[in-house]
């Protein structure tokens, strides 16, 4: 869009200055011109579906579409001009030029543009890496259309089946690279961006079973239509991807430009709080070491994004033990593990503070859901079905589920499900004002609630 903007307004001012007696009244009427021309052309450029991805890589057959967008918003000028009696303002060599000159540098300007990402792409620099799950007829129809459709930007990873005999064979010249878990693991070490369940229908059970799987993944995943699909015209709406027999069902959540402005959502006001609160940091400090012997900051290891490991940082509110708990505790009323003003800290949220650190230095978000104890990890995925699917975003220091109540001791099983249940609420519908808004009930919850020991 960027692009056809330049190459119209550029096209313009050189056909002013070629063409056109410079004086202020010129400017002002043909710089009106230029800016009209160049607003109602974008307009309908993406109108027509010009900046969709595989139109937009194919700018010689949609050349008539250009010009028509073109010729639409000179026809729109001299409408306006006429009704306003101010077309003699415009002299015709320089509409005519500049209707031909525009038209010739989106054109050529696309046409530059498409050889460059196509070079991106050959390089490996731009482009997404797509696995497939199965390994039966269905993969082998899907894998025959890729080869065919040739989408842009798309580059087949391998093969994955759940029948292990496969492994090493090759699928439409495709290797087969292992299982269901060898292809979590791939995704989680960020080596997939897209997967295609590419399994028969009539196998519903398996296929429901597979998807729950990587829907703990930060991936997007689709389920390719069922054999007869194949055989039919099939073209859903899914971007570049549009010819490819296939249905989303999983989207990756917060991702291109939400991840972008959520991190900049994250440094630009966990910095401000942390320069804000560095005297409660301070005075907290004092009063963590005047009143028990040990560290003023308690590091555990916990799940962050993806399954990856980092140390999460809390002032401390407990007595320090040398020798740590096999398996983490969960904080409870009256715990005489917590320090006097430990339970201050705690009730008031103060220990939490430290972890602005995590959100600066990007393992924590300010608002995602709250990471736990990598036991309490183990326990809780063996009780909830789709846990782990609160690990497609960065954990935060306040969450959804925090502002509605689930902040504290989940010593139930219900309680447990309601917290991952308004976990993935969050991951699925995130929005900046969605966090402002959680945000300032956190504020709220803190000074009212009584669920924090």
């Amino acid at each position: 869009m960027g692009m056809d903007f330049l190459a119209i307004v550029l096209s313009g001012i050189g056909c002013f200055f070629a063409l056109v007696e410079f004086s202020w009244l010129t400017v002002e009427y043909y710089g009106f011109g230029v800016a009209f021309i160049v607003f109602v052309a974008i307009i309908l450029l993406d109108r027509v579906r010009l900046y969709e991805i595989n139109i937009f890589m194919g700018p010689i057959w949609r050349s008539d579409r250009i010009f028509i967008a073109l010729l639409t918003s000179f026809l729109f000028l001299l409408s306006i001009a006429f009704s306003f009696k101010v077309t003699e303002l415009y002299a015709e060599n320089w509409l005519m030029a500049f209707g031909i000159s525009s038209f010739l540098a989106v054109w050529i300007s696309r046409i530059i543009a498409r050889e460059v990402f196509r070079g991106l792409a050959r390089s490996g620099k731009m482009g997404r890496s797509m696995a497939i799950m199965g390994a039966g007829r269905q993969a082998q129809e899907f894998l025959s259309r890729v080869d065919r459709v040739k989408p842009y930007f798309t580059q087949i990873k391998g093969v994955f089946d759940r029948d292990h005999e496969n492994n090493g064979s090759r699928i439409n010249g495709y290797s087969v690279l292992g299982g269901l878990d060898d292809l979590v693991d791939a995704a989680r070490r960020h080596e997939i961006d897209d997967i295609v369940v590419a399994m028969p229908w009539n196998e519903d059970r398996d296929v429901a079973d597979v998807v729950e799987r990587l829907k703990e993944l930060p991936v997007n995943v689709f389920i390719s239509m069922d054999l007869v699909g194949f055989q039919l015209a099939f073209r859903p709406a899914v971007g570049d991807l549009n010819e490819l027999p296939m249905f989303e069902v999983v989207q990756r959540p917060i991702s291109g430009w939400s991840s972008v402005l959520k991190r900049l959502e994250d440094i630009v006001l966990g910095s401000l709080a942390l320069i804000i609160l560095s005297p409660f940091f301070a005075l907290s400090a004092l009063l963590i070491k005047l009143d028990s012997p040990g560290p003023v900051l308690f590091r555990q290891a916990r799940l962050g994004f993806n399954n990856e490991q980092f140390d999460i940082l809390k002032f401390r509110s407990m007595y320090h033990r040398e020798i740590p708990e096999d398996r983490v505790r969960q904080a409870s009323k009256d715990d005489p593990r917590v320090t006097r003003i430990g339970r201050f800290i705690r009730k008031t949220s103060i220990d939490e503070l430290p972890q602005l650190i995590n959100v600066v230095n990007g393992s924590m978000s300010l608002v995602g859901p709250r990471p736990h104890a990598l036991s309490h990890n183990e326990e809780f995925s063996q009780q909830v079905r789709g846990y782990f699917a609160r690990h497609r975003v960065k954990p935060g220091i306040t969450g959804w589920a925090q502002v509605n109540g689930l902040r504290g001791e989940t010593d139930t099983l219900q309680k447990i499900q309601a917290r991952v249940e308004h976990d993935i609420y969050y991951t699925d519908n995130w929005s900046l004002a969605f966090d402002l808004r959680i945000l300032v009930m956190t504020v709220i919850s803190v000074l009212f609630q009584k669920s924090a020991y």
